[in-house]
C-alpha cells in the first residue's frame, strides 16, 4: 500500500469514515486522485482494509457518485444518441469510432477514457451532448471535444 493511500485513509478514519458519509467520500476522492484518477479494485480491497468495512460496501457508495471511478480509465465520455444529438452530433460519433476507434463500454486512447454512448440527455436544444465525466456538456463542436480528449 502507497503511504500517501495510508495517510489519507487514516486521517478521513479519524474524521468519521466511514459512519460519516461526507468523510468517507471526501476520502474516496482524495484517495482516487492520490491513485492517479481511479479507484481499481486493489486501491478499494486496501481501502476497505484500513476503514474495516467491505470493498463491496464501497463498490456501493462509489457507483452512486458520478465523479468515483472504480474501474476501466481515469475519464469517461459518454455521448447522447437522442434524436437532435445524432443528427448534429454525427461526426463527434464518426471521430470516436472511426478515427480513434472508440467502441462502446471499452475503453480508448490508451486506456485513459472509457466511451460510452446513451439516450436522450434531455438538453435536446443545444445539441449535440455529451457527458465527461458525468458533467453535461451542451454544444459540444468536435473541436472542443479533441480538445478536451487531449487534455490531462
Amino acid at each position: 500500500m502507497s503511504e500517501s493511500l495510508q495517510e489519507i485513509v487514516t486521517y478521513y478514519k479519524n474524521q468519521g469514515a466511514p459512519g460519516d458519509q461526507a468523510a468517507l467520500l471526501s476520502c474516496l476522492r482524495e484517495a482516487q486522485q492520490a491513485c492517479g484518477g481511479m479507484l481499481d479494485s486493489a486501491a478499494q480491497a486496501q481501502i476497505a482494509a484500513l476503514l474495516g468495512v467491505k470493498p463491496s460496501y464501497l463498490q456501493a457508495v462509489a457507483k452512486r457518485i458520478s465523479d468515483l471511478k472504480l474501474s476501466g480509465a481515469a475519464h469517461t465520455l459518454t455521448v447522447c444518441t437522442g434524436v437532435n444529438c445524432t443528427r448534429k452530433g454525427s461526426e463527434i460519433r464518426r471521430y470516436l469510432e472511426q478515427e480513434l476507434g472508440a467502441q462502446p463500454d471499452k475503453t480508448f486512447l490508451g486506456g485513459k477514457w472509457m466511451y460510452r454512448i446513451a439516450g436522450c440527455q434531455r438538453a435536446c436544444r443545444t445539441a449535440p451532448n455529451v457527458r465527461i465525466d458525468g458533467e453535461l456538456i451542451t454544444g459540444i463542436t468536435l473541436d472542443a471535444l479533441k480538445k478536451r480528449l487531449q487534455a490531462p
